[in-house]
């Protein structure tokens, strides 16, 4: 098979995907630790998967992953059990999508957006050979960056923004019930 039919196929899948509101996992390996994510796929391009998270029955913010970043998908009898609950306990009419335009073109565009609908991301970013974290409010977008002010699992800030190079950017997560809550409780660190 051709390469561009093997890209025509998927893209049909992902886009069935989509269009009935399959459940999925996407298994990814990142440094040689699985980082894998399930939830409902609700949009793609040519370069990014766009999805509604899960956790514990319960749909918890969104991820942007990058299209070719990722091992496999899964859409087994595991994953439509799991559909049919999100369906029973109603939230596929009441949580379910986004409800605001995102565009899946580039970072810059996808992190300018994010920044103007005022979220805070978590992301992850290849350092070397480890996957590196950071969580906060997107202070500044660039061509080739993005700096967000970093802050710890106490709630202080960092004393600067971090800058993370586009081209090191695993997967970015927003609008999850951590990063909305925690947000709010922030301080900066104490001088010492």
């Amino acid at each position: 098979m051709k390469e561009q039919e093997k890209i025509l196929k998927y893209d049909l899948m992902l886009k069935k995907y989509i269009d009935n509101k399959s459940f999925i996992k996407i298994f990814r390996t990142v440094c040689d630790k699985e980082e894998n994510v399930s939830g409902f796929l609700l949009g793609m391009s040519n370069d990014f998967m766009f999805m509604h998270m899960d956790y514990d029955f319960m749909l918890d913010g969104y991820a942007i992953i990058k299209k070719d970043d990722f091992d496999h998908i899964r859409h087994s009898s595991y994953e439509r059990t799991q559909r049919k609950i999100f369906k029973a306990e109603g939230l596929l009419e009441k949580a379910y999508g986004f409800g605001k335009p995102l565009p899946l073109t580039n970072w810059r565009d996808i992190f300018n957006t994010l920044k103007n609908y005022d979220f805070h991301v978590i992301i992850e970013n290849l350092n070397k050979d480890y996957l590196d974290f950071s969580i906060g409010e997107i202070i500044k977008v660039t061509d080739k960056t993005v700096s967000i002010h970093n802050y710890n699992p106490d709630g202080q800030l960092d004393e600067e923004p971090k800058s993370i190079k586009f081209n090191t950017v695993s997967i970015v997560k927003f609008g999850d019930l951590y990063s909305t809550t925690f947000r709010k409780y922030l301080r900066e660190k104490k001088k010492k």
